[in-house]
């Protein structure tokens, strides 16, 4: 576990000989409020290991991003979200007729998806106004192992609602929703989508009409009637999922419970030549082009509302995370007094006036940080693992390191004293964020700040403790081995605890017929797993389950 090897290097820091007397000079004094100031404490303080700003600035740094939020599915955080007038949205549905509540598409690749069979329909509609939303983040929409804890929790008071239709969470989610005057609830599966709560609001048609697809004649016996093709501003009533009503649903799966599931027999389109390929994959593909910052640009976060369950006043959660690996965290092991207080956190944020809020632009101080240092990081951590042909010169190149990292940070006075090795710690951990106008933040502003600076205390402490020992370079080489050796797990330690998603790719990179994609851990996915791996880009798809869950 992390932290148990974090105390070991720990211990290892303070009984090896090769502590600096530099480093010793400077006090440190534990402090338990996790809310505290880092620019008040010693510089060379470590965070604690219920220490979550690094979770928090993961969640920032990971906003509408597909890759982060499917390496970690389990969402920790909400936010208000808006999608500007003019923006295309698509929906596609088994059915003929027009929806009112139902979920609606941003690529129509995802849309296709549910646009399919001897009635299938692709709708594209245009939002006449601002599109206000509530984004969870994580796999958000994939409505399995945890990742709806936090719709569950909001809409219904308790998670682990499996047992739920997801009919029922479009239902409730949006009565929650518009007491806030909220028009839908923004979350993420292969790709982003939204279950949006009345079509007749916000959204205009502009187009429809029957889609291709290779089951042109596939129409699944034993549904309910869903009745003629409604006319024009006649949309079925009730919520559906892509046109079927819950009834329908039910009556499928009870279908296809009954027997294998496989793929219909294919059956093109009435003057359709040649071949049809299914193109259900490109669902996927299209998720893709969303994987990295800026991610899904047709949506504004609003990161001043944003509400995490990362919150170091969440203590409960905080206890839990204790004995669990970061893949392991949920949103469902929060006490009902947390869940409360998170709740009515929620409440407040969805009733606040919009502009009430500072004008920083947290996603860009997020990237700004992740640019310093997101290439320096591994290139040091690089260094230190090379195999030590001669000591002198590997510490030579690390200290060339440590100094372009540091040199914006080293002021003229007192070089080498211990003052000055605390004057660049604090120079550097609070350069980006000392200007900042505090009085201006929301309390989930504050909580974000927080977060920032013990990152980068945390990158600053690190790189300043090396430099202490790397300052007087000229030591004996079995000295210089053992500064690499606390180096390297120091700077191992910083990156494992950062994770940031600048780091999450596929490596070696993908070639020109493929493209780089994270699982989201379905069961019909090779491996399981959440790790990067290229696709080809004729990939055909995967062969599905053999049952419904």
């Amino acid at each position: 576990m992390l932290w148990t090897r974090f105390a070991e290097v720990l211990l290892g820091a303070v009984l090896s000989t090769c502590a600096s007397v530099l480093a010793s000079q400077v006090p440190f004094t534990p402090v338990d409020d996790a809310t505290l100031s880092w620019s008040s404490r010693p510089w060379n303080e470590r965070a604690s290991g219920d220490a979550s700003g690094n979770l928090v600035f993961q969640s920032l740094a990971s906003l509408l991003q597909m890759m982060p939020n499917s390496k970690y599915p389990i969402g920790h955080s909400i936010a208000r979200a808006t999608i500007p007038q003019g923006t295309l949205l698509h929906h596609g549905r088994h059915v003929g007729g027009c929806p009112s509540m139902d979920w609606i598409a941003f690529d129509p690749e995802h849309a296709m998806l549910f646009a399919f069979g001897m009635n299938g329909t692709l709708q594209t509609y245009i939002t006449t106004r601002d599109l206000q939303l509530v984004y969870f983040d994580g796999s958000s929409g994939n409505a399995r192992g945890g990742t709806v804890d936090t719709q569950d929790i909001l809409f219904w008071g308790e998670p682990g609602k499996r047992e739920k239709h997801e009919l029922d969470r479009l239902v409730d989610g949006c009565t929650w929703a518009k007491q806030y005057g909220m028009d839908g609830i923004l979350r993420m599966e292969f790709d982003f989508e939204i279950m949006y709560c009345d079509f007749s609001q916000g959204l205009e048609l502009v187009s429809t009409m029957s889609s291709i697809n290779p089951w042109a004649d596939d129409d699944p016996s034993g549904l309910p009637s869903q009745g003629p093709t409604l006319p024009g501003g006649h949309c079925t009533p009730g919520a559906t999922f892509h046109g079927l009503t819950k009834e329908s649903l039910d009556a499928e799966n009870l279908q296809i419970s009954s027997q294998t599931l496989g793929i219909p027999p294919f059956s093109y389109p009435k003057g359709w030549k040649g071949s049809l390929p299914s193109v259900d994959v490109q669902a996927f593909f299209a998720g893709t082009w969303h994987n990295r910052f800026p991610g899904e640009t047709r949506v504004r976060v609003d990161p001043s509302s944003l509400i995490s369950l990362f919150d170091p006043a969440l203590t409960s959660l905080a206890e839990a995370r204790r004995s669990m690996t970061r893949d392991q965290y949920r949103p469902a092991n929060i006490s009902k007094a947390d869940m409360a207080r998170w709740r009515a956190d929620i409440a407040d944020v969805m009733a606040r006036d919009l502009t009430v809020k500072s004008a920083i632009d947290w996603q860009s101080l997020a990237r700004v940080i992740q640019e310093r240092f997101g290439d320096r990081l591994p290139y040091m951590r690089h260094l230190l693992h090379e195999p030590a042909t001669n000591v002198t010169v590997q510490l030579a190149r690390v200290r060339k390191q440590l100094i372009v990292s540091l040199i914006p940070y080293m002021p003229r006075a007192n070089i080498g004293k211990p003052e000055w090795f605390a004057a660049i710690a604090r120079n550097c951990a609070v350069r980006l964020t000392d200007h900042l106008p505090r009085t201006g933040f929301t309390k989930q502003e504050h909580l974000l700040y927080h977060a920032v600076e013990e990152v980068l205390h945390e990158i600053c402490r690190v790189y300043t403790e090396a430099w202490v020992d790397a300052f007087d370079a000229e030591k004996p080489a079995a000295l210089v081995q053992e500064l690499l050796a606390k180096w390297r797990d120091e700077f191992d330690l910083l990156m494992e605890w950062l994770d940031w998603p600048v780091w999450i790719k596929c490596d070696p990179a993908c070639g020109v017929e493929e493209s780089c994609w994270v699982p989201q851990g379905q069961p019909w996915t090779p491996d399981g797993d959440h790790e990067p791996r290229c696709i080809r880009m004729d990939f055909e798809g995967f062969v599905p389950p053999t049952g419904l869950e």
